[in-house]
């Protein structure tokens, strides 16, 4: 399939033949009645978006092989409990005004995963495929944040690019800060998984994390009794200001490129758990330290919006075959 799109149209009396973006309903589960969006590419990518829990991607597979960790939870309804809620998958959004610990009147990662989106519309022409929704996160007396996202992908390019604004409505300056909580599972984490990086600064966020700071890029079998290390990469942009942070897995013949534009998203974090039955990696990008928003507020990280005022962020995800 080394055609692009318009190559291949005069053969298709419809597009779905090739790639589609499908609104439906789960029907099942804990998470009955929410809405999620069906995406294939067409050319090995598949992967589903669920409007009603933050505009978040949670199932993906390349060419037929499972990328995301998935919990034990399954797709969920909000409860209020985020970490019972959490789904796992290939990226939850995180904030958007606390990301890591509980801190302040704000509870882990924040509130933007348990809103569901309006205007929610799927594109499909021409081989591309655009999905967009908006979030909003506040309350009268409390901040008004509104969240725009736009996720593409296209026929022949086995990437998914997240663009979001964030605008704060609100009367008053308000803090606000993301995490894009990428997870990955096995069989992309695996022993045979390798991470391709130039030379950069680590930062572990504790002292269980800053002792193993050797073994940051070391993913062993599935453990007993591992609770989680946490480190902090600092990354150089490109050029363009994109950093990326590549994991290869010849074992299955796959690598993945986390890209972010350093500009708005300084960071990302490493989640390492190989825990068994619990075995994940997450590769987070963020302008944030994991410490909570108060910390966060007094030591440079998140971004202070004026009234009116919006912040945007990029993320791509790219797939390759090696």
């Amino acid at each position: 399939m080394g055609k692009n799109f318009s190559e291949i149209r005069p053969y298709l009396a419809n597009d779905s033949q090739i790639y589609y973006a499908r609104l439906s309903k789960l029907e099942e589960g804990n998470g009955r009645g929410q809405r999620i969006i069906d995406v294939a590419n067409g050319s090995g990518l598949n992967f589903t978006i669920t409007p009603d829990r933050g505009m978040n991607i949670v199932e993906c597979f390349f060419k037929g092989i499972p990328i995301s960790f998935r919990t034990s939870g399954n797709h969920r309804n909000v409860s209020g409990n985020w970490l019972k809620d959490w789904t796992g998958g290939l990226v939850t959004t995180c904030g958007l005004r606390n990301v890591g610990s509980p801190s302040g009147n704000q509870g882990i990662h924040g509130a933007i995963s348990a809103e569901s989106a309006e205007q929610v519309s799927c594109k499909t022409k021409d081989g591309a495929i655009e999905i967009y929704g908006v979030l909003k996160e506040g309350a009268i007396f409390d901040a008004n944040l509104v969240l725009e996202r736009t996720i593409k992908c296209a026929y022949g390019e086995n990437k998914i690019e997240i663009c979001d604004t964030v605008t704060n409505y609100g009367e008053n300056t308000e803090f606000t800060e993301i995490l894009y909580h990428c997870n990955l599972g096995y069989p992309l984490v695996s022993p045979d998984l390798k991470f391709e990086l130039p030379e950069h600064e680590i930062i572990p966020r504790n002292e269980e994390a800053a002792a193993a700071l050797n073994q940051w890029d070391n993913y062993p079998a599935p453990l007993e009794n591992f609770s989680e290390h946490c480190f902090r990469h600092e990354l150089k942009g490109n050029e363009n200001n994109f950093a990326c942070m590549r994991i290869v897995n010849k074992a299955i013949g796959i690598a993945l490129n986390i890209k972010y534009d350093t500009r708005t998203l300084p960071s990302i974090v490493e989640w390492k758990k190989p825990s068994k039955n619990s075995y994940v990696l997450g590769l987070e990008p963020t302008n944030s330290s994991l410490s909570g928003c108060e910390y966060d507020k007094e030591n440079g990280f998140g971004k202070f919006l004026a009234n009116g005022e919006s912040i945007s962020y990029h993320v791509v995800i790219e797939f390759e075959e090696v």
